[in-house]
């Protein structure tokens, strides 16, 4: 029976230089193991139209606003253990007086997890 420096010994000399080179070759050859953002095709799609608008009803919630979902601008998707959206929106601020009722642009960042059926605000940001 291995001893636990024997077994500490074959971690550090076999199992730590094999996750490395594991990770310096999929950087090498261009891969990740966490995909990287890509455009959102279909900005209609429903999933991303309820992503977004649950963006701002969150940030509402969370910060007492009364911002209005208007339109959704762009976007980008990452794919891991769920999905990531990074929605530009356009919204308008319902609870701001001197305003003139054009929409502004906020950046939100919402994760979706569909096994658990769960989203969850990760940032918002705007004006911008």
């Amino acid at each position: 029976m291995p001893s636990n420096c024997q077994l500490m010994l074959f971690i550090i000399l076999i199992l730590v230089p094999k996750s490395i080179f594991l990770e310096l070759s999929l950087a090498s050859s261009g891969e990740t193991l966490v995909s990287d953002w890509r455009p959102i095709k279909n900005l209609s799609d429903t999933k991303v139209v309820d992503a977004a608008k649950f963006a701002v009803a969150r940030h509402n919630f969370e910060a007492k606003t009364r911002l209005i979902f208007d339109d959704l601008v762009d976007g980008e998707v990452k794919s891991h253990s769920g999905t990531d959206y990074n929605l530009t929106i356009a919204a308008r601020d319902d609870g701001d007086t001197d305003y003139d009722d054009t929409p502004r642009i906020y950046v939100a960042i919402v994760s979706h997890r569909q096994f658990q059926e769960f989203m969850h605000l990760d940032s918002f940001r705007g004006p911008v």
